[in-house]
């Protein structure tokens, strides 16, 4: 019977490779006679005055609401464009301006990580950076090279705000700090960007650590003005305005201001940080008459050489770069998308996140044009810049007219990026794409349905696809989860991040803890919960029957993580713990969760057993798996059998009341079995409770029939009473 299921899932194997070829040929086809169709379509207007030129700079969405984004332009004003409405404006620089003969030049805008996050340090809160003349009698601590050929013209400022509602139609001004200033030659050297790390989390060491570019030139030697990175944390500490991490790069260089992460940058343009895993950053910068794009881990100085560690060289200009995270434009995920005027057209290319350049060894990484942006909308007298939305999908802005558009895949072929018009060869292949796109969904559907058929009742398939074990750190206020076998923790969470919590059973929701009013947890919850565990647990494991116990959590950015604590298919049991300790373990982590999540809706506990260290169920899971269930069984069978006869060696027969009920399942709790065999429970042998306790996991578990299970349960009663006369 093996050979033959063996033979079958061969075959179905060998099927799956074939069709997942042909597939794969299929779908490169499509996507080569399809990869260009996209839609560009108008998503706001920022109206500004007519026969006045626009000065739109920057655009900021909002971390959690996509209807809403953050727009600034050169003359320090700041708008909030809601819902596609006319800008509304929240912050004017100038309007408290003394200085009437020149007015503040607004050059970047960057939220705080924890700006959406209520009651999170950094909640609504924001920076600005702006160009102004030299004020000699401000107090915040100014960053300067001294020397008598430089005349310092000008500051550089970085300010801290935040808004006075949730609303964000005002930023409250006396909330106004200045966080550092920066004497530069000047004009045209100034804050280009700012950024904290995207990847960065609230438990990490550079989280809230802010990354500000200050573009240079080449022929500007000193080392704050040749094109820097510098790395700050904004945050006030006593008297000073922000701190410097302990792991700058430049601490023990006297030369070299404290605040440096990178030198030699020049012209630089822009930075990201192209992957998650690791802290390099790439910068977009023309440095030495070549437009590059390079990494750097923050300890690279490029004032006497060109960067070894590149992307991408070119002698044309790169007005912008993206790294592609969003899903509308499936293809280009995780792609770098390049924004370029040739020929006094914009388009856009793509390029792989992949170094081109170790030690002067050249190998070519060129971008691919992906589609050219229509003329009529973008004119080549645009100024252009990328932004995305809170869902990473491409957004582009025209300072120019003051327009936003986004990108868009069209599924139905109508390019309209294109202008030429579509030809009857391209009208036939698109016939034939749609020929492709059918057949591909059909051949899908099929191979979905066999191994939809071959899985459905594979248990270990399922739990290997959700985390196998929570833990409770040690200064619990962050539980952390574990994949199937594997000892480090995969994601951590702090526990005031959640929002949800469903206990649910055979996948059917049996508790819920929120927020709202009547989800918190309270002893009358618990006890449904055990009743309703209890209840599936006495029903017969028969063949084929899946028994599955999950804990479903999601978080404040609504992704959700599906812990399976338990999980037995008929007789095999796929998860390590027993059921019984599965629904104490469940039970503590409700109480826990819910007084982070629901305090107000959650009673006081009578009694609090602590989450279980790993050390102790490391050491509970030992003795359990000592000896096999089924070998103990049998020892026991055995035993039973050998007691309980008489001395003619008949049987003793067992009455009625002597049968198992369903208390026998609860004998854990020994108390009305020594009442009925009148014994002191102060004479308790602990080896004898030990004994019990797994003769009930032994019946739990289907290693012991009904009347096994009776005959052993009342020889260890007899000999309980038995020790207690003696």
């Amino acid at each position: 019977m093996s050979s033959k299921r063996n033979f079958i899932n061969l075959i179905g194997y060998m099927a799956y490779r074939a069709v997942f070829i042909s597939i794969f040929s299929l779908l490169s086809v499509a996507a080569f006679a399809e990869d260009n169709y996209y839609q560009f379509n108008k998503i706001a207007h920022l109206n500004h005055s007519e026969g006045e030129p626009s000065q739109w700079l920057q655009l900021v969405t909002h971390p959690n609401n996509i209807q809403q984004y953050f727009v600034i332009n050169k003359t320090g004003q700041m708008y909030l464009v809601d819902n596609m409405q006319n800008p509304h404006p929240v912050l004017d620089l100038n309007a408290n301006n003394l200085k009437e003969s020149s007015s503040i030049k607004l050059t970047s805008i960057e939220l705080h990580p924890n700006f959406a996050l209520k009651g999170q340090l950094g909640y609504r809160v924001f920076y600005t950076a702006h160009l102004e003349v030299l004020d000699e009698k401000s107090r915040t601590k100014r960053l300067q090279e001294r020397s008598d050929e430089l005349i310092l013209k000008f500051d550089a400022v970085i300010t801290e705000w935040k808004f006075s509602s949730d609303d964000y139609q005002k930023v409250d001004l006396s909330t106004k700090r200045e966080i550092l200033r920066i004497a530069v030659p000047d004009h045209t050297m100034t804050i280009k960007q700012m950024s904290f790390s995207p990847y960065a989390k609230s438990w990490n060491d550079n989280f809230g650590l802010l990354y500000i570019a200050l573009n240079g030139q080449e022929n500007w030697q000193k080392p704050l003005y040749s094109g820097v990175l510098l790395r700050i944390n904004p945050a006030k500490f006593g008297l000073r305005s922000f701190t410097i991490p302990n792991d700058n790069p430049y601490l023990k260089e006297s030369k070299i201001k404290d605040e440096i992460y990178l030198l030699g940058g020049q012209n630089i343009k822009q930075f990201i940080w192209p992957n998650k895993n690791n802290e390099n950053i790439l910068l977009s910068h023309h440095h030495n008459d070549n437009h590059l794009l390079s990494l750097t881990n923050g300890q690279n100085d490029w004032r006497n050489g060109a960067p070894k560690q590149m992307i991408y060289q070119s002698d044309k200009a790169i007005e912008y770069v993206l790294l592609y995270r969003g899903s509308n434009l499936s293809y280009l995920r995780n792609k770098l998308l390049l924004l370029r005027q040739k020929n006094q057209k914009w388009f856009i290319e793509s390029l792989a996140v992949t170094p081109s350049v170790y030690d002067n060894t050249l190998k070519e990484n060129k971008p691919q044009q992906e589609w050219q942006l229509p003329s009529q909308q973008l004119t080549s007298s645009s100024e252009v810049t990328f932004s995305i939305n809170r869902d990473g999908e491409v957004l582009i802005l025209d300072k120019t007219a003051g327009m936003i558009f986004q990108m868009y895949q069209n599924s139905s072929g109508d390019n309209t990026l294109v202008e030429e018009q579509v030809t009857t060869s391209e009208i036939q292949t698109s016939s034939t794409n749609s020929l492709y796109i059918v057949f591909i969904l059909m051949t899908a559907i099929g191979v979905v349905f066999y191994f939809f058929k071959r899985n459905k009742f594979s248990a270990k398939a399922v739990v290997r696809k959700q985390f196998a074990h929570i833990e409770l750190s040690e200064s619990e206020l962050q539980i952390g989860l574990y994949q199937r076998h594997q000892s480090s923790t995969d994601t951590i969470i702090d526990i005031v991040d959640i929002t949800n919590c469903k206990v649910k059973l055979n996948n059917q929701t049996i508790n819920v803890i929120n927020q709202k009013a009547g989800h918190g947890f309270n002893d009358a919850k618990e006890q449904d919960l055990r009743n309703i565990l209890t209840k599936e647990q006495v029903d017969k494991m028969v063949d084929g029957k899946v028994r599955q116990v999950n804990l479903l959590i999601t978080d404040i950015n609504e992704k959700y993580y599906t812990v399976c604590l338990y999980m037995r298919k008929g007789s095999d049991r796929v998860t390590k713990k027993t059921y019984s300790v599965v629904i104490d373990d469940l039970v503590n982590w409700c109480w826990l969760i819910a007084t982070k999540v629901n305090p107000d809706e959650t009673g006081n506990r009578k009694k609090k057993p602590a989450i279980p260290s790993e050390s102790s169920i490391d050491l509970a899971e030992q003795r359990q798996n000592q000896k096999p269930l089924h070998d103990q069984a049998a020892a026991i069978r055995s035993i039973t059998h050998d007691a309980l006869k008489t001395p003619h060696g008949e049987e003793l027969e067992l009455t009625n009341e002597q049968s198992v009920t369903q208390e026998d399942k609860e004998d854990v709790n020994l108390a009305e079995p020594l009442e009925q065999n009148n014994v002191n429970s102060n004479t308790i042998d602990t080896e004898l409770v030990d004994a019990l306790e797994k003769l009930v996991n032994l019946k739990q578990e289907g290693f012991l029939t009904q009347e096994e299970f009776t005959k052993a349960k009342e020889n260890l009663m007899r000999s309980l009473f038995e020790k207690s006369k003696k």
